[in-house]
């Protein structure tokens, strides 16, 4: 019988989590009035064999038997994870934001599968809300998250018969002892095999002096950042069970404005409305920004021409691929456009640097955990670096999606906190629109609401100032 273990990096995230720390991810859908609880679990229930593991839960094992183990739920229960709520009326973003913050405070049981659905009627407009929440060792692409097999990309997609010829689903035996303890002794002979023969390519000089000079420079400016660490901040403090969740919104169309008139990219404008939102905050509150530049974790698209499967000790990313940068983030208070300039050059001098590491080859090789991030940013983020803000952006599609054959009209993602941030901004984009969630710890974040306000502000400006450019730039060659 095979043994399904879970990855370095996935067990990594059940031993970061502590009740203060929590490791789910996850979103908030909004759906046109007409979604039903029912449909959701139906077809839940005929679509579920697409997730492997949402009918699985992990095994703890002794030390001497290796990593967790993921094995079938003798127990499962669809009704037990996808769960209904109802706000009473009003039914208004507020009230919604107090429910969902006290589901986010809530650690996922570690005895059932490792994902909570929950259908929220009573939203204002009769519209119905979809939160999920998945833990990272789960939250492993779309193969991992329920809530991706839910969706169709047309209205009449769904046909009526779906979910009533459901096959029964009988749930495998756990391996026996014999064949765990034989599985992780396998392992560690693997990994004495693969640690000599890097030893012995490392003699090779051809090999051996690239290698180790690109491990040397990624980790150089790795301890480079960690030593400098983060400056002081009200965003910085130990944290809370507890959380705060806000939602705010956009056009695309605002931003692509400004890219048309200013250059950079989407991911460019969005860490730029972070920064002049934080910074309108603290300075709210009464607290002095003047030159101040916070650190900013947020993952980077990378391109690179490398074809070849990475050796050990390698920290770079081969093809396309996403890296965890840890970047200046000006917060004082200054002209829109020149926020946007800085945050360009910074982005792309760290990016095409030695800085932008490879979080998943980092925790591969040096042990280090990242932070829990949203989706794939989760997957590369090093979690041993100090910094006062993490952000996520992830593009969605620009068409819509439908649930029993009723519109997705908003989705707002979450990445928990780590370390002692306390304050996460994930962003999707989606049919048109820019979805910012906001989610912060509650003693520190009380506030919330205020920043949510400050991010659409924030865009308003960056949007009128692309106007009068393009304005002045079409005038002056007429």
């Amino acid at each position: 019988m095979a043994v399904d273990r879970l990855s370095v990096l996935d067990s990594s995230f059940l031993e970061l989590e502590s009740p203060n720390h929590h490791m789910h991810v996850g979103g908030l859908g909004i759906f046109e009035a007409g979604l039903r609880y029912a449909d959701v679990v139906r077809i839940l229930r005929d679509r579920i064999e697409q997730v492997p593991n949402a009918r699985r839960r992990v095994r703890a094992l002794p030390a001497v038997a290796g990593r967790p183990l993921w094995v079938d739920d003798p127990d499962f229960d669809l009704t037990y994870h996808v769960r209904h709520a109802a706000l009473p009326a009003p039914g208004d973003a507020h009230q919604l934001g107090e429910f969902l913050s006290r589901l986010m405070g809530r650690p996922l049981d570690r005895d059932r599968p490792l994902w909570e659905i929950y259908v929220i009627d009573g939203l204002e407009g009769d519209r119905v809300g979809m939160f999920r929440k998945v833990h990272l060792a789960m939250a492993n692409g779309e193969a991992g998250d329920p809530f991706s097999v839910l969706l169709d990309e047309g209205r009449n997609e769904l046909q009526p018969e779906v979910g009533r010829f459901n096959r029964a689903w009988h749930p495998d035996r756990p391996p026996p002892r014999s064949a765990v303890l034989a599985d992780a002794m396998g392992s560690r002979l693997e990994r004495v095999r693969q640690v000599g023969l890097a030893a012995v390519e490392s003699l090779d000089p051809r090999v051996g002096l690239p290698r180790a000079g690109a491990v040397a420079e990624s980790a150089f400016g790795l301890v480079t950042r960690l030593v400098q660490g983060a400056p002081t901040s009200p965003l910085n403090r130990r944290l809370s069970p507890h959380r705060r969740f806000a939602t705010a919104t956009c056009q695309l169309d605002d931003l692509r404005i400004v890219r048309r008139a200013f250059g950079g990219s989407i991911n460019d404008i969005v860490v730029t409305v972070v920064g002049d939102a934080v910074g309108r905050l603290l300075r709210w509150r009464g607290h002095e920004t003047k030159d101040l530049d916070l650190k900013i974790m947020v993952p980077v698209r990378v391109h690179e021409g490398a074809t070849h499967q990475p050796g050990l000790g390698e920290a770079f990313t081969v093809g396309d691929g996403v890296v965890g940068v840890l970047a200046p983030l000006p917060v004082m208070e200054m002209d829109p456009v020149a926020r946007l300039y800085r945050i360009m050059g910074e982005l792309a001098g760290l990016k095409e640097s030695r800085q932008a590491v490879a979080a998943d080859q980092l925790v591969r090789v040096a042990g280090y955990a990242p932070p829990a991030m949203h989706a794939l940013a989760a997957r590369v983020v090093s979690g041993e670096q100090r910094y006062n803000i993490a952000l996520s952006n992830a593009p969605g599609p620009q068409t819509p999606r439908f649930l029993a054959g009723h519109r997705l009209e908003e989705s707002y993602p979450f990445i928990p906190l780590a370390g002692d941030s306390a304050l996460s901004l994930a962003v999707s984009s989606y049919d048109g629109r820019m979805h910012f969630g906001l989610l912060g710890d509650r003693d520190t974040l009380f506030d919330i609401d205020r920043l949510s306000d400050f991010v659409t502000e924030s865009v308003a400006d960056l949007r009128h100032a692309a106007e009068v450019h393009l304005a002045a730039e079409q005038e002056s060659t007429s």
